[in-house]
């Protein structure tokens, strides 16, 4: 019961994982919008991969919560109440200031029917507010992902987390420094 649990909560938390990583992306790309239609589309995208981040997150939760809870866990309490914070605080965080934010932009710009984006909500498209709960999020579920790994790898678990985050990081600043030094063709 205990193994099974624990693959139910790794697989969770590798899906909130990757939910919340392309949650950030798009919330990211959100300031390059070019039109009120495309500004609405992707916000209203950006709104369902926020509820696929949310369900992963709650199945998670809700696995660990259960792994906790079993006769035959050696999960200690305050391993699993940590496990839980990494994966609910920044989700808390996603549904209190990212979700309204961009339930407004996507309500925004629907409302415009094909004339131009306002500064105003321009200037909120481009908000870090957006972006970093997700990535807050990302980063929790990385390194919840730490207490799933089998007590067989003892301390190599969290130095393999933190080398895969770092190297993760590295690919996506190398990637974006390519992209600003692209020539940009119009």
């Amino acid at each position: 019961m205990y193994s099974a649990l624990n693959g139910i909560a790794a697989g969770f938390t590798l899906l909130l994982l990757a939910f919340a990583w392309m949650a950030a992306s798009k919330a990211g790309k959100l300031r390059w919008f070019g039109s009120a239609e495309r500004l609405s589309r992707r916000s209203r995208k950006l709104l369902t991969w926020t509820a696929l981040a949310t369900l992963s997150a709650t199945g998670a939760a809700a696995a660990v919560w259960q792994l906790s809870q079993s006769a035959d866990s050696s999960l200690s309490v305050g391993r699993a109440s940590l496990q839980l914070t990494l994966i609910a605080l920044p989700m808390a965080a996603v549904w209190l200031t990212a979700l309204p934010g961009v339930w407004r932009l996507w309500q925004g710009a629907a409302r415009l029917n094909g004339a131009p984006v306002p500064a105003r909500l321009a200037a909120r498209s481009a908000s870090a507010a957006l972006v970093a709960p997700y990535r807050a999020a990302a980063y929790g579920a990385g390194a919840s992902l730490v207490f799933s790994a089998p007590a067989a790898w003892g301390t190599a678990a969290p130095a393999i987390a933190y080398a895969a985050l770092f190297a993760a990081l590295w690919m996506l600043r190398r990637r974006r420094i390519k992209q600003a030094a692209a020539p940009v063709s119009r």
